[in-house]
C-alpha cells in the first residue's frame, strides 16, 4: 500500500502546490523526525499516533519543500537548515514529496495504536511485558496479537489508560510478530525476539568475601543479572546485587555472605525485576 503511494505521487508530482504552511525554527517537542538529504528523504517511511507530529529538516545544501500528494500541506521553499513541522490527526497513510526533486518521495503512516518496539528478548513461556501508545478512548479495549508463523492470534487483552498508553504481559513460545488491534484499528507490528536462555553461576569463598561467577548463554543479548540469597530472616529469597552482563554475557558478583547460605542468580529485564531465566542454586559463605 505505501509502495503504491510512493507510486502514485510521482504521476502527482508536478501538480500545483497547496498554500505554504508555517515553517518552525524553534525546538518544539515532535514524536518523530525526517531528515531531507541531497536527494532522499530519510527514512522514507515513517509511523506516528494520531495527533503526533513529523520534523522535516533539511540537512542538505539543496533547496527542498515538503508537498502532501493529497495537497493538506506544503513546506514551501526550504533553505539548508531550516525545518517544517506538520500534526497529523487522521489516521491513514499520507504519501509526500518534494516538487522541487520530484523523485523524491516517503509516506507517512498515521494509526491509532502504535506499539513499543522491544529492547531485548523474551524466554519461552515466561511473561513479557509490551505496550504502547494509544489515540483512542481510556477504557478502550485493546487485544494483543501475535504471529509465530501461522497467523495472528490473541495472547493477552488490556485497555486504553487515561494517559494514552498500553500495557500488557505476552508468553510467546516463538519469535513472533506482535501488535495491538481495537475494532478496525491494528498497529504495525514489531518484531519480539524469543531466545532460549540458560543461566550458569559458580561460586568461591575466600577470606570472608563470596565471588559469584556467572555466565548466560547464548551471549548476544545483553541483559541484567540479580544475585539472591536465601535468608530466613527475609523469608525466602533475597536480592543483594545487580550486574549488567558483558559482550560474552558474563558479570561476576563480590559479597560478604552472613554464614553459610544458599544463593543463585536470576536474568531479568531491563528493569532489574522481571525474571526470564534462573541459575541452580550454589553454596557461598562458610
Amino acid at each position: 500500500m505505501r509502495r503504491a503511494l510512493i507510486a502514485a505521487t510521482a504521476a502527482l508530482a508536478l501538480a500545483p502546490a497547496a498554500a505554504a504552511a508555517q515553517e518552525h525554527h524553534g525546538a518544539e517537542p515532535h514524536a518523530g523526525a525526517i531528515s531531507i538529504g541531497y536527494a532522499a528523504f530519510g527514512p522514507a517511511f515513517a509511523d506516528v499516533l494520531a495527533g503526533d507530529s513529523i520534523r522535516w529538516a533539511n540537512h542538505s545544501v539543496r533547496r527542498h519543500d515538503v508537498a502532501a500528494v493529497d495537497g493538506s500541506f506544503n513546506s514551501g521553499v526550504l533553505g539548508a537548515r531550516a525545518s517544517f513541522s506538520q500534526t497529523f490527526t487522521t489516521a491513514g497513510d499520507v504519501a509526500y514529496y518534494c516538487t522541487i526533486h520530484p523523485f523524491m518521495r516517503g509516506v507517512v503512516g498515521v494509526h491509532e495504536l502504535l506499539m513499543d518496539g522491544p529492547a531485548e528478548p523474551a524466554v519461552p513461556g515466561r511473561p513479557f511485558p509490551v505496550g504502547g501508545r494509544s489515540a483512542l478512548a481510556a477504557g478502550t479495549p485493546i487485544t494483543i496479537e501475535a504471529d509465530e508463523g501461522a497467523g495472528y492470534a490473541p495472547v493477552a487483552t488490556t485497555s486504553a489508560l487515561q494517559d494514552g498508553t498500553f500495557a500488557a504481559d505476552v508468553r510467546l513460545r516463538a519469535a513472533a510478530q506482535v501488535r495491538a488491534v481495537a475494532g478496525a484499528a491494528a498497529s504495525p507490528p514489531v518484531r519480539l525476539l524469543v531466545v532460549d536462555r540458560a543461566v550458569a553461576a559458580t561460586a568461591r569463598t575466600r577470606r570472608g568475601r563470596s565471588r559469584v561467577r556467572v555466565r548466560v548463554t547464548p551471549p548476544g543479548h545483553g541483559g541484567m543479572v540479580m544475585l539472591q540469597l536465601r535468608l530466613r530472616e527475609r523469608f525466602g529469597w533475597w536480592p543483594v546485587r545487580h550486574a549488567e552482563l558483558d559482550h560474552q554475557g558474563r558479570a561476576t558478583f563480590s559479597v560478604r555472605a552472613p554464614g553459610r547460605v544458599r544463593a543463585r542468580v536470576v536474568l531479568t529485564l531491563a528493569d532489574g525485576a522481571t525474571p526470564l531465566a534462573v541459575s541452580p542454586e550454589v553454596r557461598i559463605g562458610r
